[in-house]
């Protein structure tokens, strides 16, 4: 009986090793390269949901994003107030409407950067300067789609449905514009900066909805703030007007 003696079968088996070693070796390498980008993408986006993130050691926005569940949001940002150490900013969100001076009486020793406000059946804006200033503002805004409205109706619209829509239009306007009270309760919210201890005992006062700390208290006139309205329990939708 005959003992082959040719060095071919031999190499092509190590040819064959080789090949399926380099094979698995890309297999992983892929799959590790997809598990760091996926892994990348769920910080990401779970950043983006809770609506902290930061740009060049600058805070960028804090608050939820559109179509965020209210509830998870507050617990996890609850969680992380818990935690927090050191100067922090942070949007301060309260259970019922308040007035300007009912909210920087809250806010005590914060340092009080804005306000959120909402007159009724109006949308949120972040007030920055002087409430009086605010309120004609809001007041020569809805003045002019009042008047804007009113001006198609003059004119003369054939389809009723659209006719009915602008009477509705007007109507609900000439009520903002009676709603806009600078000194009145169209508050839902502060954006302050102060030590991580005293935003945690703020959080424990009668009133206080949320205190949604951000990652430092590094803001500038860039920073966007979100805060939660009393009549959204569910879902966080930022553009929606508040009710009448």
């Amino acid at each position: 009986m005959s003992v082959s003696t040719d060095p071919q079968p031999r190499i092509k088996r190590e040819h064959l090793m080789w090949g399926a070693a380099a094979v698995l070796v890309v297999v992983l390498g892929v799959g590790l390269a997809a598990l760091i980008a996926q892994r990348r993408v769920d910080n990401k986006e779970k950043a983006q949901l809770l609506g902290q993130q930061e740009s060049g050691g600058a805070v960028v926005s804090v608050g939820p994003l559109d179509g965020t569940d209210i509830n998870q949001y507050t617990q996890e940002r609850q969680a992380a107030l818990a935690k927090a150490t050191g100067e922090r900013a942070a949007v301060i969100s309260v259970d019922h409407y308040i007035t300007e001076a009912e909210a920087r009486s809250l806010a005590g020793q914060l340092h009080v950067a804005a306000l959120l406000a909402a007159p009724p059946g109006g949308a949120p804006s972040v007030v920055t300067g002087d409430m009086a200033a605010w309120a004609q503002a809001q007041k020569a805004s809805a003045s002019d789609q009042r008047d804007q409205t009113a001006e198609l109706l003059k004119n003369g619209v054939d389809d009723p449905d659209y006719k009915a829509f602008y009477q509705q239009e007007v109507a609900r306007l000439n009520k903002v514009l009676a709603g806009i009270d600078p000194n009145g309760k169209v508050v839902f919210g502060m954006v302050v900066t102060g030590s991580a201890l005293d935003l945690q005992a703020i959080a424990k006062h009668p009133g206080v909805r949320l205190v949604d700390v951000a990652p430092s208290a590094k803001v500038n006139s860039q920073t966007e703030y979100r805060g939660l309205r009393p009549e959204q329990v569910l879902i966080f939708k930022q553009n929606d007007p508040r009710p009448f």
